[in-house]
């Protein structure tokens, strides 16, 4: 029997990377520079599995993008978490696309779970004792850390804070990735690192951490983002350089500061929703990553009653 439905409709020759590039552009118009790099690096990926060729959504069959997924991991030796989150950009592209069934799921790559680095309260407080020369970059880049240890905001938002962000005991902002409103409380000590910083020359709207000011600006597309990235960068090569003068044998990063803000929370007895909250985290299936920090947390507590 002749399926009529289906007889005079046209294939899908929507190529999949005309949809990327119109991706690129919808996203370079809401300026999510992340999200932005990410898809248009996995794009190039694939351009290069593709020999330059097109691709049409109609192609774009659950075998090649298992093919796909081994060239990812054993060519381009991409980690498997990398891949689950290149599969999941391109398969964003084909559920843009209208196909019935995402091609990249079900292909079997899952997410490593990595322990998460921190550091402990005294490893903290060694690298705050250290001398440093004051308003040097090991120094400045020492207390950005410090404050986001003790706020748990990212290293995006604290190198934008400006002196008009505080006030009351409070940091408010509209975080950079989220552009969600978070009000964090700050500590007597951010308090004291923060007036470091404070000069008569300082304004509401100048920036309190001075790192952004010594770039030298940038050109072209983005270029406030990447300033952001380089800013970034550096700050943890200085960061590296602070913790190896300290004796602590652990690869810091600006993200490791948030890691420890929720695990100095988590052993103090806050709830998994307590540190969502603060983190500015939009889904608590986030912040689930500490979750195995509250199950430790509720043995020591229960073996107080022995």
């Amino acid at each position: 029997m002749i399926d009529l439905k289906n007889l005079f409709k046209r294939p899908d020759r929507t190529d999949v990377f005309a949809l990327g590039e119109k991706r690129l552009a919808q996203l370079k118009t809401e300026g999510r520079y992340s999200t932005y790099r990410n898809t248009r690096a996995v794009l190039r990926k694939l351009s290069l599995y593709r020999g330059g060729k097109p691709l049409a959504v109609k192609d774009a069959t659950p075998a090649l993008m298992a093919d796909f997924r081994d060239y990812l991991l054993e060519k381009m030796g991409n980690s498997r978490n990398t891949v689950c989150e290149n599969l999941k950009i391109i398969g964003a592209l084909l559920t843009e696309a209208g196909v019935e069934k995402n091609p990249c799921v079900g292909l079997g790559v899952t997410r490593e779970y990595s322990e998460r680095t921190y550091l402990l309260d005294n490893e903290l407080a060694q690298m705050m004792a250290l001398h440093l020369k004051p308003g040097s970059e090991l120094d400045i880049s020492r207390d950005i850390f410090y404050v986001e240890c003790h706020t748990g905001l990212r290293i995006s938002d604290l190198l934008q804070l400006h002196w008009s962000d505080v006030s009351d005991g409070f940091i408010r902002i509209r975080m950079q990735k989220t552009k969600r409103k978070i009000e964090v409380p700050i500590t007597k000590s951010v308090t004291r690192v923060l007036r470091k910083y404070r000069t008569l020359f300082s304004k509401p709207e100048s920036y309190i951490f001075p790192l952004l000011d010594r770039l030298p600006p940038l050109e072209g597309e983005f270029s406030h983002e990447r300033r952001l990235v380089a800013a970034t960068a550096n700050l943890n090569a200085q960061i590296k350089v602070v913790a190896s003068r300290a004796g602590i044998h652990k690869n810091l990063s600006t993200h490791v500061a948030r890691h420890t803000f929720a695990t100095m929370l988590i052993n103090k007895g806050a709830s998994i929703y307590d540190v969502k909250e603060l983190l500015g985290h939009c889904d608590v299936k986030v912040t689930q990553i500490y979750a195995h920090l509250m199950d430790q947390r509720k043995q020591e507590l229960v073996q107080l009653l022995e």
